[in-house]
C-alpha cells in the first residue's frame, strides 16, 4: 500500500479541504464560481456537515469527520465539538486522487465533485447517482414523503384535500 492509502481520515480530509479551499480562493471572483461559492457558504452557514468516508462500499463507512465553513474556508471540526446537521458520503480513493493531483484540481475546480452542494441548492448533478467513477456520493439522503392525515390538520398548501 502507498503512503496515501494509510493516511488517517482526519489527515486526508484536511488535505482534501485544503485543495478545495485553494481552488475556491483562486477562482473566488470568477463569474462562473462566485455563485457556487456563495451557495456553499449559505448551505454551511452556522452548520456542520459530517463527511462519511468509505473505501469501496458506500454503505461501509470507515470514519466520519465533521466540517464547517469559517471565513469562507472549509475546515474540520474538533471531535469534541462535532454536531453535524447533515451527512455526505465521499470515497477515500477520490479524496486521495484529488490530494495527489492538487495543482490540477486548483487550476480546474470544475473537476472537483461538487454534486453534494448542487443537490442542496436544487441544481442537477453532473453524473448519475449510480455512477461511482468519481468516487464521491455526497448527496444528502432523500426526504420521505408522508400521506395526508384522514382527520386533523393538513398544513400543506395546495394539497387537493376536500373538506367534507
Amino acid at each position: 500500500m502507498g503512503a496515501l492509502t494509510t493516511r488517517s481520515g482526519l489527515n486526508l480530509v484536511t488535505e482534501y479541504l485544503n485543495v478545495c479551499n485553494a481552488a475556491a480562493e483562486a477562482h473566488r471572483h470568477s463569474l462562473v464560481y462566485k455563485p457556487i461559492i456563495a451557495a456553499y457558504e449559505s448551505v454551511f452557514a452556522s452548520r456542520q456537515a459530517g463527511l462519511d468516508i468509505y473505501s469501496s462500499d458506500p454503505d461501509d463507512i470507515e470514519t466520519t469527520v465533521a466540517i464547517r465553513v469559517v471565513d469562507g474556508n472549509f475546515e474540520p471540526v474538533p471531535e469534541t465539538e462535532a454536531r453535524p446537521s447533515f451527512h455526505m458520503k465521499i470515497g477515500r480513493q477520490y479524496m486521495e486522487h484529488v490530494v495527489a493531483h492538487r495543482d490540477e484540481y486548483i487550476r480546474h475546480p470544475e473537476k472537483l465533485d461538487w454534486d453534494w452542494l448542487k443537490s442542496r441548492i436544487g441544481a442537477h448533478p453532473h453524473h448519475d447517482q449510480d455512477d461511482q467513477a468519481h468516487g464521491a456520493n455526497m448527496r444528502p439522503p432523500e426526504t420521505e414523503r408522508y400521506e395526508s392525515p384522514e382527520k386533523g390538520a393538513n398544513m400543506r398548501p395546495h394539497s387537493g384535500r376536500k373538506e367534507g
